[in-house]
């Protein structure tokens, strides 16, 4: 267990000390951060090297970060989040029920819900909602505090950064 807490330890300060600006490296992460709690399942792969293009950020930072958050053993805790923020969400701020809004499609989802494990109205708005707001809100709140902790890591191990 300790070796593989040090080998990841050890890969972190690899990626961190690689990437020469702690605003881009922290960029990097809040940006797999997002991705990690974004609703578009089966797109994270693609969304992770489009947008590290696009912004030109570090890919392989934007990778771990996303993959360190959503991985199969956190996958369903992660959705089950977005789901609940985004069903508080649209209740209490917009004061309705969106289950009447559900595309027709999601009928072939909450048929078996209800069957086999007896949950009523999964709400497709609530994912989608929950995901997103959910992603930026996390990122936003990391990004100084990531900003500082890897110029801090940057500045003890080879003098000054960008």
């Amino acid at each position: 267990m300790w070796k593989i807490a040090s080998r990841i330890k050890q890969f972190i300060y690899f990626l961190t000390l690689k990437e020469r600006s702690p605003r881009r490296l922290s960029l990097s992460c809040c940006l797999g951060i997002y991705i990690a709690f974004s609703p578009f399942v089966g797109f994270h792969t693609i969304m992770i090297f489009f947008f590290s293009w696009f912004f030109k950020l570090n890919p392989s930072v934007t990778f771990t970060s996303s993959y360190l958050l959503n991985n199969p053993w956190t996958m369903l805790p992660l959705y089950v989040t977005d789901y609940l923020f985004g069903d508080w969400f649209l209740r209490f701020f917009l004061g309705n029920n969106f289950l009447t809004l559900n595309p027709s499609w999601m009928s072939w989802i909450n048929q078996p819900l209800i069957h086999y494990t007896g949950i009523k109205g999964v709400s497709f708005w609530s994912f989608m909602v929950g995901g997103n707001l959910l992603g930026i809100i996390v990122s936003v709140i990391l990004y100084p505090i990531l900003t500082v902790f890897f110029r801090i890591i940057m500045q003890t191990n080879n003098g000054p950064c960008e």
